[in-house]
């Protein structure tokens, strides 16, 4: 009886090294290599992967809908049955295999209580791998996507240890509004979308909500934003300043980021803007308005373009976020702070007329 409790923990401790991998949530709909790409990755960082039938059976059991996130009853079901201390979520955004293939995809790391602990997002054309007069271009961009995507993936360096989270928090930045802060979390809804492109907003929103947590913010995860919205009976798609409002209790915080997608195109180009908005004191914290081309990175011996459209996503998302941290000559005077509706408004129209920041 001793021997069989001593395997047990002994295999107990083994799995706590180890990560379920949800299955592969592809975006664009696109045959791919990428999951066996992952587990190599990962299983080369130290960790044990648990995936498969098992992991898919248990997700068709409580009807998951959707695989960026989860809710926390489930995410404890699949850790107490694999005996896992993580789960590693996987998004695919393009797989294209023209001239130029291109791979672009995202990652978290979740821990037990619902915290994410890593992530990142990568994106590798074929042309990006090209070196001198020619030479090196690959044609295997999975493969390259993925290795950069994993790069950064904590390594495991001991198989009873917890996961530990690895986001590093910075000092605070002065922001343009005293209530803009890393203390309240921030909801990240649907972005409204009048390109020709489905997928921009998915893209767009999941690269923001990714680089807000970089930035030190606590993103709502998308599980707990979809349930309450169920709870008020709201659709978050162009949702209202009073539902929003009556959203923000159930949440449990009243700042939402919210934006318009213009213009997303592969050549790649993106006319974005963005506004974090507290929907109780109905206040604009903050705005932001880019309009930018892959080649506006275009650098020393013209190198340096980005080649993609998710790698833009991710170098415009980073930028908007930084204007959050400028000094604004007016940023002291909460008289100067308007009332969301005409300051969105303001922004839209400044947006058309060529006007405002870019």
């Amino acid at each position: 009886m001793k021997r069989i409790l001593l395997m047990l923990l002994l295999s107990r401790a083994a799995l706590a090294g180890s990560v379920v991998l949800m299955p592969l949530d592809n975006v664009c709909g696109e045959p791919n290599d990428i999951q066996p790409l992952i587990v190599k990755a990962v299983e080369a960082k130290g960790w044990k992967v648990a995936a498969g039938e098992e992991i898919e059976a248990l997700l068709e059991t409580e009807r998951v809908r959707y695989l960026d996130s989860i809710d926390a009853a489930v995410r404890a079901k699949i850790l107490e049955k694999s005996g896992a201390s993580a789960i590693l979520t996987v998004t695919l955004y393009m797989h294209t295999h023209d001239r130029n293939p291109t791979a672009g995809l995202s990652a978290h790391l979740i821990d037990a209580d619902g915290d994410i602990t890593w992530g990142n997002v990568a994106a590798i054309a074929a042309s990006d791998t090209e070196r001198v007069l020619g030479f090196g271009k690959t044609d295997n961009v999975a493969a390259a996507a993925v290795d950069a995507l994993m790069r950064t993936f904590p390594r495991q360096e001991g198989s009873g240890r917890p996961v530990r989270s690895v986001r590093t928090r910075t000092s605070a930045p002065h922001y343009i509004s005293p209530e803009l802060d890393r203390s309240r979390p921030v909801c990240v809804l649907p972005f409204d979308n009048n390109s020709n492109v489905a997928d921009a907003p998915r893209v767009l929103a999941d690269v923001m909500a990714l680089r807000l947590e970089a930035a030190g913010f606590h993103v709502v995860d998308p599980a707990i934003l979809r349930a309450a919205a169920l709870q008020a009976r709201v659709s978050l798609h162009g949702i209202g300043s009073q539902d929003l409002a009556a959203l923000a209790k159930i949440v449990g915080t009243p700042l939402f980021l919210r934006g318009t997608i213009y213009a997303y195109n592969e050549s790649p180009s993106i006319d974005v803007e963005a506004t974090l908005v507290d929907a109780v004191a109905s206040r604009v914290l903050w705005a932001s308005q880019q309009n930018r081309k892959g080649s506006d990175y275009i650098g020393f011996l013209m190198l340096g373009a980005v080649s993609n459209s998710v790698s833009l996503s991710d170098r415009v998302a980073t930028e908007m976020i930084a204007t959050a941290r400028t000094k604004h000559e007016n940023s002291n005077h909460s008289g100067d702070r308007a009332p969301v509706a005409s300051l969105v408004r303001k922004g839209r129209h400044q947006l058309h007329s060529g006007q405002g920041q870019r």
